[in-house]
């Protein structure tokens, strides 16, 4: 009976030590996994974007690839607000067009309409600026009054923030 006591407690230590080891071992195995296959793709990924040359940028399916940005145009007109919230579901924002010679790039791509862009008059101190906080540079006049930009045939004009247009969203482009 105490043999069989003993045998059971030897059996029971064995048990829990292949236990304990068996828990360690897919533990290691996680972990060189891991090293394995997910570390060298974070690594390859940057080192990928580092060499990207133009024409290796691509964009998402409708969009369109304009001086390395990704621009999309809406086909549904809506306020400025509304357009800025539709930009945001695709992580892009609205346009931002700093020169003529991009205006131009843009302009050509367009359909004979107007279109909200990301740049608006803030009311505390009448500065004009573009969605990421930086001052409009004056590159080109701006007809109209109102205090959201949109643009049209004519270039850039304003107008109240709540008629409606079609808005113009841009996102970084990506490499294929």
């Amino acid at each position: 009976m105490e043999g069989e006591l003993e045998n059971r407690r030897r059996r029971e230590k064995v048990r829990r030590k292949m236990i304990i080891f068996t828990i360690f071992l897919c533990g290691v195995l996680a972990v060189l996994l891991w090293l394995m296959l997910k570390f060298p793709k974070k690594v390859a990924i940057k080192k990928a974007n580092m060499n990207c040359t133009d024409d290796m940028r691509i964009c998402p399916q409708d969009w369109d690839l304009i001086r390395m940005s990704c621009f999309f145009e809406s086909k549904q007109d809506v306020t400025w607000i509304q357009g800025q919230e539709h930009c945001r579901k695709y992580h892009a924002t609205l346009a931002k067009i700093v020169s003529q010679i991009e205006m131009d790039s843009i302009k050509s791509f367009l359909e004979n309409s107007t279109y909200w862009i990301g740049l608006r008059k803030h009311t505390s101190d009448n500065a004009w600026r573009w969605m990421d906080g930086s001052h409009f540079n004056n590159w080109s006049p701006i007809s109209g009054s109102g205090t959201c930009a949109f643009v049209s045939a004519n270039g850039l004009d304003i107008s109240r923030c709540d008629e409606t247009r079609r808005y113009l969203c841009i996102r970084k482009s990506y490499c294929a």
